[in-house]
């Protein structure tokens, strides 16, 4: 009978440069929404199903990357499973920092030109990854809100992102820089 754990981890990322910065969200939108399934050697056919979460704050230079799990499957291999895991949570943040060494600034706006605003779910667009702490109230996280400048059109522009695929926004010293970021390898479209 399948059964349910949830686990959690908070890690502590340098973001004392908007390439630091980069880097934790890189890590935070490889995480978000993934699922991997888990096999044991002995018995492949007892495998755990995992889905993880992630979410982000910034507290001076530490960007604060908060994850969490929920695994279900054969009771007798949940907690092994948890505790692999973690290896693949390390992995993908070390993923997200070779993204950020790979990723090109396509362009950047004044803070006081961009506001954010909440969007509809048909409306999010998970390729353009903007920090939590950023989303207006009442905004559903991680995509339920966007940039817009004060014309009120949506920054990035849909052109943009269609040419790059995966962008990020990082706010450093008065403005909000924009990244271009590799593909998450599986995730292409073709």
């Amino acid at each position: 009978m399948p059964k349910t754990l949830e686990r959690e981890w908070e890690f502590e990322l340098p973001a004392g440069t908007p390439e630091e910065l980069l880097a934790g969200l890189a890590a935070r939108d490889r995480l978000f929404g993934q699922t991997i399934t888990m096999e044991p050697e002995e018995e492949p056919a007892k495998s755990v199903e995992v889905w993880i979460g992630s979410s982000d704050a910034l507290e001076g230079k530490i960007y604060h990357l908060g994850v969490w799990a929920e695994l279900s499957g054969a009771k007798e291999y949940l907690e092994s499973a948890a505790d692999a895991l973690g290896e693949v949570l390390e992995e993908q943040i070390e993923a997200g920092v070779a993204d950020a060494m790979a990723a090109t600034l396509v362009d950047r706006q004044a803070m006081d030109a961009i506001v954010f605003r909440a969007v509809p779910e048909d409306q999010e667009r998970p390729q353009v990854i903007v920090p939590e702490w950023l989303a207006p109230r009442g905004a559903e996280l991680p995509w339920g809100f966007e940039a817009v400048d004060a014309t009120g059109a949506v920054w990035p522009p849909p052109g943009t992102v269609e040419r790059h695929g995966r962008l990020a926004v990082v706010p450093a010293a008065g403005e909000y820089l924009l990244y271009a970021l590799p593909a998450i390898e599986g995730d292409e479209e073709g």
